[in-house]
Order: structure tokens, then C-alpha cells, then sequence
């Protein structure tokens, strides 16, 4: 029996090399467009200690992930309604969902989402900046790593030494990339071109441009009125941008590997370590 039998959801980590960068509103739109396309989408805030995908959306939550960690509740407790009908599972600031946390700790993460495994079409995990330990334990159980990346000279340097970091000590050598902030897209392109030179020439690593999202201060003032940029302005570049980005996801359609079948803890079903 395979691993990943019976399970539909392809968990997708969207991760940056520092903060900035506009990791958290690619997370929201990106997992709001999909839902606009039809699919059905569950957004985990994994940000540890910065936890703020549900402020972002204006959402307020008593209960987060660290409360079901605790037993206090199910998953399905902590849950919020977000925009288009995804699930949000808020995070919880101070110590993240994997920090510091012990065997029995995980397995009870695994525990309570792997009910998700087979009624979901994506689990998009909102990772921490950087390459904090415990934010790239949480990016390797994926099946597909998104790296938001900016023109910024230290966002770019930070982004390569993600890759690597993923790359050389967790075996995670393909990612996608979505260029952010930048003028259009041919810039987001060149940008790319850029990135997967200098990767290519010192890393095993094997990179998917996905797609540019312009520089639009409809991105920020969404944020200002605690909604995303697709729900508060649908027409804007950015949103036209973010559903663009996911057609494009949808399209590849990211198999099931090993690692996402870690996230919900499905090999232990079978008795691998």
C-alpha cells in the first residue's frame, strides 16, 4: 500500500529568505485564489512566533494551533472561515506550531490533520523567514516548496542561502519561485533568470519560475482594511497577479512526495520511521 493512498492534499510551503518580502500576503492570496478556482484549500499559519495570517484578514481567533498541541480542543475547534471559503488555522505568536515541540507534540499534529489528507486540494503552510531550524523542519514536510523572492540585493542573498540551507541539509532540491514587488513582468522574469543562474551553479537545486507579482499599493492598503488584496480590490495588477500565480499551481499540479505524506503523519500508518 502506498503512503499517500487515500490523500488528495498536496501541501505546499511558501517560505523566504528574510522577512519583507511579502511572504504572508502571498500565502493569503494566493490560497483565497484557488479557492476562487474552485478548489478546496486549508492555509496553516506556521510562522513561528510572528504568527499573523488572520490579522491580516482581519480575523479574530480565541483559540490557535497551540491550543489543540495543548489538548484544549480539535482542529476543527481552532478553524476560521477566510475569504472564498478557505480554512484558516490560526497560528500562535510565541512559539510557532514546531517550536520546541517533542515527539508526542508532532504526532498529535499529525494526528489532527490527517483527517484533512483526503478531503483537501491544498495545504498551504505560511513558513517563517529564514532558515530558523525549526521554520525548515516545518518547510521539508511539503510537497512543494514556494519561495517569494524580491529584487532587494540582501532578500536575494538571504533567498539563495534558503535554498541551500534546504538543499544540502534537507534534501530538498527543486522549488518554485514567485517573484514579488517588482516592476512587471519582465522584470520578474529577469529576476528569476538571475536567481536560477547563481543556484545553478552551485546547487543541485532545480527551480520553477510560477510568476511575478507587480509592485501595487492596492497590496497594501488591503492590508490596512485587514483584507486581502482579492477580496478588496479583485481588478487590481496584484490580484490579476495572485490568480494568475495559482492557475499556473493548479496547472502543475505538484505530485505527492515522502515529505508531504510526513505532514499528516501517513507513514507511520505503515509502519516506516
Amino acid at each position: 500500500m502506498r503512503w499517500n493512498e487515500g490523500r488528495t492534499a498536496r501541501v505546499i510551503a511558501v517560505s523566504s529568505g528574510k522577512g519583507g518580502v511579502g511572504k504572508t500576503n502571498c500565502s493569503v492570496n494566493l490560497s483565497v485564489a484557488l479557492a476562487r478556482a474552485g478548489k478546496n484549500v486549508m492555509l496553516v499559519d506556521g510562522d513561528i512566533g510572528l504568527a499573523n495570517a488572520n490579522i491580516l484578514l482581519g480575523l479574530n481567533s480565541p483559540l490557535t494551533i497551540a491550543d489543540v498541541i495543548a489538548r484544549q480542543c480539535g482542529l476543527a475547534d481552532v478553524i476560521v472561515a477566510g475569504p472564498s471559503g478557505v480554512k484558516i488555522v490560526p497560528g500562535h505568536n510565541g512559539s510557532g506550531i514546531t517550536a520546541n515541540l517533542g515527539r508526542k507534540e508532532k504526532r498529535r499534529l499529525a494526528d489532527v490533520f490527517r483527517p484533512y489528507a483526503a478531503t483537501l486540494d491544498y495545504l498551504i503552510l505560511d513558513t517563517g523567514t529564514g532558515v530558523a531550524p525549526e521554520s525548515l523542519r516545518l518547510t521539508s514536510l511539503s510537497d512543494m516548496v514556494m519561495i517569494v523572492l524580491s529584487a532587494e540585493p540582501t532578500a536575494f542573498m538571504d533567498a539563495y542561502t534558503l535554498t541551500k540551507v534546504l538543499a544540502l541539509d534537507h534534501g530538498i532540491t527543486s522549488a518554485a519561485v514567485v517573484t514579488n514587488m517588482v516592476d512587471d513582468e519582465g522584470r520578474g522574469r529577469e529576476l528569476f533568470r538571475h536567481f536560477r543562474e547563481v543556484v545553478s551553479r552551485f546547487l543541485p537545486t532545480e527551480l520553477l519560475y510560477l510568476g511575478s507579482v507587480p509592485r501595487d499599493d492596492h497590496v497594501r492598503q488591503s492590508v490596512l482594511r485587514k483584507q486581502c488584496c482579492l477580496e478588496a480590490f479583485p481588478r487590481s495588477h496584484a490580484s490579476l497577479a495572485f490568480g494568475e500565480i495559482a492557475g499556473a499551481l493548479a496547472q502543475l499540479d505538484p505530485g505527492l512526495r515522502e515529505t508531504g505524506d510526513r505532514f499528516f503523519g501517513m507513514e507511520a500508518l505503515h509502519g516506516a520511521r
